[in-house]
């Protein structure tokens, strides 16, 4: 899968059942369909770049539609390549056709420069002479027919805007190399070693009330000693993991951090003859996983797993793998001294820029006749809720490895996304309203060496913006998994700041998928293009995915890279 090795663990063969046994009676090896990402690259070789250079996933192959499935339908099945009216390319890849849905990969370039975007997505089949494929996703609607030759299929994305109204997109795409394999040949997916001989035994017994006492047994384990198992996967710096799901449902998703989130991409396997499910997956080691299992398209906590990991809009279930180490300066320490939080606020003669920030003052401030450096954080709410932004400076401070500081922490508007997009208009309101107020009001140090910018996702981008464009006022910035703007950022980059600023990046590894884009690439871009200006950059990738619990684990990085001595 993108992002991550094939599984090198122990090969079991073992007789499985679909997990929509029922409606396939007499054809289990249908199930492989739903499988068929977890196929070792390497199995069916294929050219994986077409004219537009476009890369697809390792071990995306295309199955042959089963002798049930229509010959008009089972002829959508395969790779098919394209432009948008906007002349970006189109990739669709119809890798799962049935009689009535079909499973997808789809990938296309924001512009010029190619850093594609992709989805995977369960399609809904309208049959016909013209057969056509229909999904939605949050933002657009796709549609695809395909010619009655079964030679070109064309359709088009109705777009939502950030006006309001809809955007259309019209694309034409012709049929591209891809192998093709029958569904009597695909393999069963691999298990970690131990699961396996554990699965192997429940279906040799052929006592029903045996296999579900085995079964019994295997899910007290699990109650025990906490999910998912964990165990060795005979390579260095990896551990081969398992999900496990036991009840009803015939669609058995995990999405997470590992897949970019899709609930279309990675399906558990059933236990032949039994209501178990399990889905085997290679990660490294100091890995820390957040994910959800989705039954039949509805997301819920792994009922396995306690862990529990809040963040901006919910809570996912959580798996720290073994040598994953949880940061200490994210939890108060009882003999440290600690600041306080007062609100600012801040007005603007620009139309809804005024707001509230939260201001963090150091322990003696009060006392105090010095000056002092400033960070300013976007994204106020989470930093302080998920982040713990003021624990963390509290320990910090208290252990001496970097100065008192004044962190300023300055709330999104209605429009986060359109605020933090390299917004001119929130630009100049935070250099011209918001910095200046802060050091008419509080002791700071006003000049750019003292003074930090940062952000996390989308705020990342806002940070990264105004540092570059305005270098006379912040000399530093820190920037973690940067997300939006990211073709027109990486830009910006490469134009470069007027003088030289002191940059923090990192990224996960599983950001490689998030939300369809690679961030670890354009992370990547960014730090190469600031580096060519004379930039100081310190970049981190880490096994960990897009979310707060990743970002406050490196403040102590970042705030010692910017204002500490060592790190």
């Amino acid at each position: 899968m993108r992002g991550r090795e094939p599984l090198k663990a122990e090969k079991i063969l073992l007789k499985w059942a679909s997990p929509a046994a029922g409606r396939h009676r007499g054809t289990d090896l249908f199930v492989i369909f739903l499988l068929l990402l977890a196929i070792p690259a390497g199995f069916a070789h294929t050219d994986k770049k077409g004219p537009a250079n476009a890369p697809l996933p390792a071990d995306l192959v295309v199955s042959i539609p089963a002798p049930t499935v229509p010959v008009k339908t089972a002829a959508l099945a395969g790779a098919w390549e394209g432009k948008w009216s906007d002349g970006s390319a189109s990739i669709l890849v119809v890798y799962q056709v049935e009689k009535d849905f079909a499973r997808v990969f789809h990938s296309f370039a924001e512009n010029s420069e190619y850093l594609p975007w992709h989805q995977w997505a369960r399609a809904t089949i309208v049959p016909g002479s013209r057969p056509r494929l229909e999904w939605k996703t949050n933002w657009a609607d796709f549609s695809f027919e395909l010619s009655e030759d079964g030679r070109v299929l064309s359709g088009a994305s109705l777009e939502s805007s950030r006006e309001g109204g809809r955007i259309t997109h019209t694309a034409s795409m012709t049929a591209r190399n891809i192998e093709r394999v029958g569904y009597d040949r695909l393999r069963p997916p691999l298990v970690c070693p131990e699961l396996g001989r554990e699965i192997h035994l429940v279906q040799k017994e052929p006592n029903a009330a045996k296999r579900r006492a085995r079964v019994d047994a295997l899910v007290e384990r699990l109650k025990k000693g906490g999910a998912p198992l964990v165990e060795s996967s005979g390579q260095v710096n990896q551990v081969c993991t398992s999900f496990l799901y036991r009840g009803g449902g015939s669609d058995i998703a995990i999405a997470g951090h590992m897949n970019g989130w899709s609930e279309q991409r990675d399906f558990l396997s059933r236990v032949a003859d039994t209501d178990l499910f399990y889905f085997c997956g290679e990660y490294p080691v100091d890995s820390r996983i957040e994910y959800k299992l989705v039954v039949d398209g509805k997301p819920i906590h792994d009922p396995f797993n306690p862990r529990i990991q809040l963040f901006g809009k919910g809570s996912n279930s959580e798996a720290l793998m073994p040598g994953y180490v949880s940061p200490k300066e994210i939890e108060p320490n009882p003999g440290t001294a600690r600041g306080t939080v007062e609100e600012l606020a801040i007005g603007s003669s620009q139309d809804a820029m005024g707001r509230t920030a939260s201001v963090y003052l150091p322990a003696g401030y009060a006392n105090s006749k010095e000056r002092y450096p400033v960070l300013y954080l976007n994204d106020a709410y989470g930093a302080l809720k998920f982040g713990r932004i003021t624990t963390i400076l509290d320990n910090l401070i208290g252990e001496k490895v970097i100065p008192p500081l004044i962190a300023v922490l300055l709330p999104s508007g209605k429009d986060r996304i359109g605020e933090y997009g390299m917004n001119p208009v929130f630009e100049t309101f935070f250099v011209r309203d918001v910095v200046s107020l802060v050091d008419r009001r509080y002791r700071t140090r006003p000049s750019p060496e003292f003074r930090a910018v940062g952000g996390i996702s989308a705020g990342a981008t806002a940070a990264l913006s105004l540092a570059i464009h305005h270098p006379d006022v912040f000399g530093k910035c820190i920037a973690q998994s940067t997300a939006t703007n990211l073709v027109p950022l990486i830009n910006l980059a490469r134009t470069g700041p007027s003088r030289p600023i002191s940059v923090y990046l990192d990224v996960g590894r599983f950001e490689a998928d998030f939300n369809g884009h690679d961030l670890a690439d354009a992370s990547r871009r960014i730090r190469d293009a600031l580096a060519t200006h004379g930039c100081p950059v310190y970049y981190r990738e880490v096994n960990d995915g897009h979310g707060w619990a990743n970002w406050r684990s490196r403040s102590r990085e970042a705030l010692l890279f910017l204002f500490g001595r060592t790190i």
